[in-house]
């Protein structure tokens, strides 16, 4: 019998946090409470439709960590972004959110996928384990 060590989920994204943070959310609504939101880049301020979409929940978007630092300790890597995850290893789901000069309902539409694709896959990953 194989002992599963238990590592934290970090929820990554290329750019500003936006879609970790929907990553992280979720995953702590789901009951993975250590899940850390982190971005290869400086973090932004978060477009107005993550914090809405995680509010129709009765969610809050966490802080955002830079990626490097997330990883000072060991965590299973989730890359929310378009292309190659940078870190070895990690899972990928490749998702975007919509440009600030997209209309603001389908921005709102485009967060609630991403943030239920989100979703699925962690229930998905809970029932396979």
């Amino acid at each position: 019998m194989t002992t599963k060590t238990h590592r934290p989920l970090c929820f990554a994204d290329a750019s500003g946090g936006a879609l970790a943070a929907l990553g992280a959310a979720v995953a702590r609504a789901l009951g993975h409470t250590d899940a850390v939101a982190a971005t290869l880049s400086e973090a932004s301020p978060l477009p107005a439709e993550v914090p809405a979409v995680l509010a129709e929940i009765g969610l809050e978007a966490p802080a955002i960590l830079k990626l490097e630092a997330a990883l000072s300790n060991p965590h299973t890597v989730v890359w929310l972004a378009e292309g190659a995850a940078p870190v070895a290893g990690a899972r990928a789901l490749p998702c975007k959110l919509l440009p600030a000069d997209a209309g603001e309902l389908e921005r709102l539409s485009t967060a609630r996928i991403v943030r239920d694709r989100i979703e699925r896959m962690l229930e998905t990953e809970h029932a396979a384990s």
